[in-house]
């Protein structure tokens, strides 16, 4: 039942009628009209005037912040929910994909078809069209299966430069080692990378592995007693720099243990560094000076690209990885586990290493306790950009402010979905994901499965869309700023 308001009680009040009578509004003149309509008028103009210019700046800033992650390694072009195959290269052309070579629009790698024969080959990043070829080795017999010796790598602190070790040597596995098989061919060439034209080219006998200084290559060459000599020599002359022996291992290797024979080596902030058998790891300055030889890096190493910093892999007694961050003057710091991948990193928390195992574990480089842990969240792949931390697991996606640790947004796999690889375009995050190819399936060995490409908000972590990848596509990564799909018939770029 609805109460009645109450009553008021109103006063009436009544005009004199012996009040003069008020004067009429005065009118207008039209002189006066147009100063009120000059006056008042600009103001809606003035405020859609303010609000497009506040969009424009927000625009403007959005775009200078997309073109400044898109020189991120690893952050891709814009993807939208087209997603197509743009090209596959021929399966001796692989090496597009490994070293990261790139010229003007184009992607650059080592040729190495069945016949034996090397050239470099660089083509166009969007059509797979070959821009230019530049044969480095003629044709002949490979004598044994194996790894082939050599590769090309981006001279440093150089535009459009790179260098390659041409080699018909090999690395040959057996069930339990690893042997370097040095062959006859064995020279290093520069090549301009827009036009394939050779810049110098220098003879380097025996060489099993080789890095770039911005001034020198350094070769590694196996003596006879199995040490190993690094040769430093002018990266465009030739000329000796300096010449450095490493002995050969004394202990005898453990019968029930896998012998890596190979060599590797890489380019340090201010030196080189080299891995040699059984695992371990040397760093030399500038000049070739051994400053450490005491590195366990059984299970592996990694450089990052952009600070040189040098991290090694090894496990302990009891088989456990473990991941030590090398300090040039010794001062280590070691952690249980192994990092995550990171597809990008736009260096806006420089020294942040991500660690997962049933938790994600954020360290930095030079202290071994965690500056902040999520629980339950046990991250395959991640990336960081923009101060902020994006982990994928078979669980979801998560986002966490990198400096504290305060979980921003957390989205689960939808249902029946397995989560994969996750990049970025700088708009959106990437997920790839399968679904088993059976409505209502189950995940099973015997059950194939769909690729899926899923886009998330940065911001929100909301799907924006989905759609499945091309056939035969499974999933993505990303090399360089090229979107690259994998599956069953190799890997392809998309677009």
């Amino acid at each position: 039942m609805v109460r009645p308001a109450p009553m008021q009680s109103v006063e009436l009040v009544e005009h004199d009628d012996d009040d003069a009578p008020r004067d009429p509004p005065a009118r207008l003149s039209r002189a006066d009209r147009w100063r009120l309509v000059r006056r008042w008028a600009p103001v809606p103009v003035t405020l859609v005037l303010v609000l497009v210019g506040v969009q424009a700046v927000e625009v403007a800033r959005d775009r200078a912040a997309l073109a400044a992650l898109s020189e991120v390694p690893g952050v891709v072009p814009v993807v939208d929910e087209d997603v197509r195959v743009l090209w596959t290269p021929e399966e001796a052309l692989s090496s597009l994909f490994w070293w990261d070579l790139r010229g003007d629009g184009a992607l650059v790698g080592l040729e190495r078809p069945a016949d034996g024969s090397q050239s470099l080959v660089a083509v166009d990043k969007l059509t797979g069209e070959r821009l230019w070829t530049t044969p480095l080795a003629p044709a002949h017999p490979l004598e044994a299966a194996g790894s082939q010796i050599g590769g090309c790598a981006q001279v440093p602190h150089v535009a459009g430069r790179v260098a390659c070790l041409v080699s018909d040597g090999l690395v040959t596995y057996q069930e339990m080692s690893a042997d370097l098989v040095p062959g006859e061919l064995s020279t290093v060439v520069v090549l301009d990378t827009s036009d394939g034209s050779v810049v110098a080219e220098q003879r380097a006998p025996g060489a099993v592995a080789f890095t770039v200084l911005p001034d020198a290559v350094v070769v590694a060459v196996q003596e006879a007693d199995d040490a190993i000599t690094l040769v430093a020599t002018g990266l465009l002359d030739g000329e000796p720099h300096w010449r450095t022996t490493l002995p050969a291992p004394t202990a005898e290797p453990q019968a029930d243990v896998f012998v890596d024979g190979s060599v590797a080596l890489f380019r340090t902030l201010d030196g080189v560094g080299a891995v040699v058998s059984p695992g371990r790891m040397v760093l030399l300055d500038g000049e070739g000076t051994v400053l450490r030889s005491d590195i366990d890096a059984g299970a592996g190493w990694h450089v990052d690209e952009a600070t040189r910093a040098v991290t090694a892999f090894s496990s302990d007694p009891g088989g456990a990885q473990r991941t030590t961050f090398v300090g040039r003057d010794g001062e280590d710091v070691t952690i249980p586990g192994a990092p995550v991948n990171l597809s990008a990193d736009d260096g806006s928390m420089p020294g942040l290493v991500l660690m997962s195992d049933s938790s994600l574990r954020v360290y930095d480089r030079d202290s071994p306790t965690p500056l902040w842990t999520v629980d339950g969240v046990r991250a395959d792949s991640a990336l960081v950009i923009r101060g902020r931390v994006y982990a994928s697991s078979g669980r979801g996606l998560v986002a966490i402010d990198a400096r504290t640790g305060e979980e921003l947004w957390r989205t689960p796999a939808p249902e029946g979905r397995a989560m994969g690889g996750l990049v970025t375009d700088g708009w959106h995050l990437l997920s790839s994901q399968q679904r088993p190819d059976e409505s209502g399936g189950v995940w099973t060995e015997e059950v194939s499965s769909v690729g899926e490409l899923a886009a998330y908000g940065l911001d929100d972590g909301v799907e924006d869309w989905r759609v499945d990848l091309p056939d035969g596509v499974a999933g993505v990564w990303s090399t360089g700023s090229t979107l690259v799909g994998w599956g069953e018939g190799g890997a392809s770029v998309l677009g």
